[in-house]
């Protein structure tokens, strides 16, 4: 029979859309489970009145009545603030990407959970929960595809469009001292990257503030990744400029290639021609992955599903790459 539902209390860090997002995920899963939210004010607020969640603005205070499954939403500049007592607790965790925001936080956070009891700690990268991307990654690990030689990643929208109801210079995005910049705001590239691939190493990076957005983080990045003896040279290309929003990621193989586009279509390209392998728009549905995300852990809690979830230590991997870039593609 189905056993009893793990989490009791889940706590919330941070409520900005993806916290208010969480929220809503999690009480249609965990209907019973008590919340508490962690935010820098305690001001009114509806989804909490709805959810009656208690609202503190002190980590310890948070943490007083225990919790079974903590979410980290907040700026990724801040998670460092919380990560630590979070990991010593033991608790579940959820942790939005990037994971941290700067190079020595990514150590700190690895030390930690190296000392940590052991416990459900999955990274937020969402892609790894949409469907199309799930059926490219198992075709590329197949062998199907031959020797893959290269694979580029290629994500732009226009900032100003991204969150309309905010001005874009005042965002997080804008600022690269909060995490902002295309490097670690479009870091989902390079984690499907590596996903597909295995470890990849940093071989180029060059970034820039090139366009007429007048942003204090890069607008721009081109990168070039390596792997393993026989992996394929891998590209990523990221800009906050693309006045429509696109994505596109493609693989080449000898024997077969893959083409994936935002809206989920998947094509595979072989010497008879091209076919869809996955078909808009269930191939590409955000909102059903986070709440895929959610309904996985709620399931490695209680030990009975089956593939790997994306750990803590993993999503540091693709934040380091990320932070790398960053540092390796502004000059001065």
């Amino acid at each position: 029979g189905a056993m009893a539902d793990p989490v009791k209390r889940i706590l919330i860090v941070g409520l900005g859309s993806i916290g208010r997002r969480h929220m809503v995920n999690l009480s249609a899963r965990f209907p019973t489970a008590a919340f508490t939210v962690l935010r820098q004010a305690a001001v009114p607020d509806d989804l909490c009145d709805r959810f009656g969640a208690r609202v503190v603005t002190d980590l310890d205070a948070a943490l007083t009545e225990g919790c079974d499954l903590a979410v980290v939403s907040s700026p990724s500049s801040n998670h460092i603030d919380s990560l630590p007592a979070l990991i010593a607790t033991g608790c579940a965790m959820l942790v939005e990407k990037p994971i941290v925001a700067s190079l020595p936080d990514c150590d700190a956070v690895l030390d930690l959970l190296a000392r940590a009891p052991g416990a459900v700690r999955v990274s937020g990268f969402n892609f790894r929960h949409i469907p199309s991307l799930i059926k490219m990654q198992r075709l590329v690990q197949s062998g199907a595809l031959g020797t893959i030689v290269r694979a580029s990643f290629t994500a732009g929208q226009w900032l100003p469009d991204w969150r309309p109801a905010q001005d874009y210079r005042q965002s997080y995005s804008a600022d690269a001292v909060r995490g902002g910049g295309v490097e670690l705001d479009l870091v989902h590239e390079i984690d499907v990257a590596r996903w597909l691939f295995g470890d990849l190493t940093l071989q180029f990076a060059q970034g820039g503030r090139l366009s007429s957005l007048g942003l204090a983080s890069n607008d721009v990045s081109a990168m070039i990744f390596t792997g393993k003896s026989n992996a394929p040279i891998v590209q990523v290309s990221l800009d906050y400029v693309s006045r429509k929003r696109l994505r596109h990621y493609e693989v080449v193989g000898d024997k077969a290639g893959l083409c994936w586009d935002i809206g989920g279509m998947l094509d595979q390209i072989t010497p008879d021609g091209r076919a869809p392998l996955a078909l808009p728009p269930g191939g590409f549905d955000v909102a059903q992955s986070y709440i895929d995300m959610i309904d996985r852990i709620a399931q490695a809690m209680t030990g009975d599903w089956p593939e790997p979830l994306q750990t803590l230590e993993d999503g540091i991997a693709s934040t380091r790459l990320a932070l790398q870039a960053r540092e390796r593609g502004t000059r001065a």
